[in-house]
């Protein structure tokens, strides 16, 4: 009986930490906020050249706690802060912005969703009314991660 028990965690735990979580565009978001209307916005703010957050895709948004309360909790976003595609959400166009001095450009979105703190990785937390409800920056490990997370509920 024991055995069978500790083979049966085995395969939970590996199915829990096969799982993703359901990221989607800003587009799609905004149509889910519609769907499900008691969950704010979780935005992954990345850049591709950005080692920590790749290092975050790799490790923490791998772990199944982090997963599941992600996917249950929020509509998660992930959105390339220097993408130059323009988006629209809530009602306004947003673009890509580039420095006239040269350099790296931004989009719009992430400037004014990370309050001009452009630090990546981040995450921002946005309620249904499109309000700011949390900004977090850095690597996060899992336990930190959900810390954070925990106090905005």
């Amino acid at each position: 009986m024991k055995k069978y028990v500790y083979i049966s965690l085995f395969f939970i735990s590996l199915s829990l930490s096969a799982q993703d979580i359901n990221w989607m565009s800003l587009e799609e978001a905004e149509v889910e906020m519609k769907n499900s209307p008691e969950k704010p916005l979780f935005i992954d703010f990345y850049t591709d050249w950005c080692g920590w957050c790749k290092k975050m895709d790799a490790s923490t948004f791998k772990e199944g706690e982090v997963v599941q309360h992600i996917n249950e909790n929020y509509i998660p976003v992930k959105f390339d802060a220097e993408m130059k595609n323009d988006v629209k959400f809530r009602g306004k166009t947003y673009k890509y912005v580039k420095p006239q001095t040269g350099g790296r450009g931004v989009h719009s979105f992430a400037y004014f969703s990370l309050r001009g703190k452009l630090s990546y990785p981040a995450y921002a937390v946005i309620n249904q009314e499109g309000r700011l409800e949390k900004l977090l920056l850095g690597f996060m490990p899992k336990s930190q991660l959900l810390e954070n997370l925990n106090q905005t509920q």
